[in-house]
């Protein structure tokens, strides 16, 4: 099938791909410009974009959206600005899901069908690959694990949060992407960081 002929498109930084990509019946936006704009951008900060995001949603605004964003901030985000500014990280993660909503919402009521995706559960980053990628980013990578999976399941409970105040249709699939333990099933992860595109699965039984 032609992707622009899908209903469903994934709208995002780079897990909206990995999640999406080459599915029957989700297309990821990267169908319209051949690369992804969003790679890399927060949930926090993604008004600040919205130049490149009208860019992906204008030709879009007839279908089904799903916005996959929030890896970043869990990854790198909270943890800088907490060490950065001194804010407690509870006050961040709120603070988080509480803008991009409320960006989210203010898109619906421009006429986007937008759906949250809940954020993707955190890799273990090991690995030489790993490494060499951690070395190349601009921030400090510094959230452990553990911390990364606490920021990860806070947030998640404030896009839930969110989503059900403002009326904005929220994808949680996180149960049936981790193990009893909480950690992402081996036969989900595509690499250190991301999931398989099986997560499409998943969004369309349990939502579309």
């Amino acid at each position: 099938m032609d992707s622009m002929h899908r209903k469903i498109f994934a709208v995002g930084d780079s897990h909206s791909r990995r999640c999406f990509e080459n599915h029957d019946h989700i297309a990821d936006s990267r169908v319209l410009a051949g690369h992804n704009k969003l790679d890399g951008k927060t949930a926090f900060n993604l008004e600040r974009h919205e130049k490149k995001l009208m860019r992906i949603l204008t030709p879009l605004q007839s279908k089904e959206l799903v916005f996959c964003f929030g890896e970043v901030d869990v990854r790198l985000h909270i943890k800088y600005k907490h060490q950065q500014l001194g804010i407690p990280v509870e006050e961040l993660i709120a603070t988080t899901a509480a803008k991009y909503t409320a960006y989210v919402a203010k898109l619906r009521k421009q006429g986007h069908r937008i759906h949250i995706f809940n954020v993707v559960p955190t890799g273990d980053f090991l690995g030489p690959d790993a490494e060499k990628w951690k070395k190349g980013l601009h921030y400090p990578f510094t959230a452990s694990y553990e911390e990364r999976k606490y920021y990860t399941e806070q947030l998640n409970a404030g896009y839930a949060f969110w989503c059900q105040e403002l009326q904005i249709p929220f994808i949680d699939i996180y149960r049936d992407l981790v193990d009893e333990e909480g950690k992402r099933k081996e036969e989900l992860v595509f690499d250190y960081a991301h999931l398989t595109n099986r997560c499409a699965d998943f969004v369309m039984h349990s939502h579309f």
